[in-house]
């Protein structure tokens, strides 16, 4: 399952170079667009092992309602700690780093307009 590490508490995986979590279903496309070194056949090994873990978070949609933990909890081994430079929505709890990215995420969750 190299270069993945599998997380029980959360459900997930990791992959241990990258320090970032991937849902079940994106692995072969973060092992074919992160880690092209690994031989084809043994990504889609990987992928199918990680598939077959029971109850690990497959999709976005079920990332999307994942009980985060709490802020004070201590990291998560393997994945990296979180960047600094981040905005948060004022009116949920999205975040990203760009300020097109959050006016997009504000228009279409939230109907902001320009005036």
């Amino acid at each position: 399952m190299e270069p993945f590490v599998h997380n029980p508490q959360y459900a997930i995986v990791i992959c241990r170079a990258c320090q970032f979590a991937v849902v079940a279903d994106e692995v072969l496309s973060h092992l074919r667009t992160h880690h092209r070194e690994i031989a084809i056949a043994s990504r889609a090994h990987i992928a199918e092992a990680i598939r077959q873990i029971p109850g690990i978070i497959r999709t976005q949609a079920e990332l999307a309602i994942l009980q985060y933990p709490d802020p004070s909890t201590p990291p998560i081994p393997h994945i990296a700690a979180p960047k600094t430079d981040g905005i948060r929505c004022a009116e949920c709890p999205y975040m990203c780093r760009r300020s097109q990215v959050i006016q997009r995420h504000c228009r279409a969750e939230h109907g902001w307009q320009n005036d």
